[in-house]
């Protein structure tokens, strides 16, 4: 076992959570009423961020909004490499920006108010997209953009 599958382990003890699949891509799911996650096995620092957030959504429970569930995942995500003294290489901190943007994309689209100080940074990685129905009724929605998340 290397480093972050040592973490990875470590995590799951503390916070008495099982892994119910192992996802051989790098996307994950948090059973949080079970306490169990589905998680790649976190061997590289971006699998460990996407196994940590799925312990973070089962160590934060379900919190309202869900964009907040999302960053508070993140967040614990983030701490546990500095508890471990790993690094947050870019790889992770591009896939928390366009989490977090994708994130507040849903909650403008589900007519969020106004944005949050805490996700207002995340605002840049949204790009405009105009709907058109049938009907030829338009709907403008925010897309969160990956190109944008990875080169700005």
């Amino acid at each position: 076992m290397n480093k972050y599958e040592l973490a990875g382990q470590q995590l799951l003890k503390e916070h008495v959570v099982s892994v119910k699949t192992i996802r051989h891509n790098m996307s994950g799911i948090a059973y949080i009423d079970d306490r169990a996650i589905s998680a790649p096995v976190p061997r590289r620092p971006l699998s460990f961020a996407v196994f940590a957030h799925e312990v973070g959504h089962i160590v934060n429970g379900r919190i309202s909004p869900r964009w907040r569930e999302e960053l508070m995942a993140w967040q614990f995500s983030i701490a546990q490499f500095k508890r471990f003294g790993f690094s947050v290489p870019k790889e992770v901190k591009t896939r928390m920006k366009y989490s977090l943007a994708f994130a507040l994309a849903k909650a403008l689209n589900r007519r969020m108010a106004k944005v949050p100080k805490g996700l207002r940074i995340y605002k840049k990685y949204l790009s405009p997209v105009t709907y058109i129905y049938g009907d030829d009724h338009r709907e403008q929605k925010w897309h969160a953009d990956y190109w944008k998340a990875t080169h700005i």
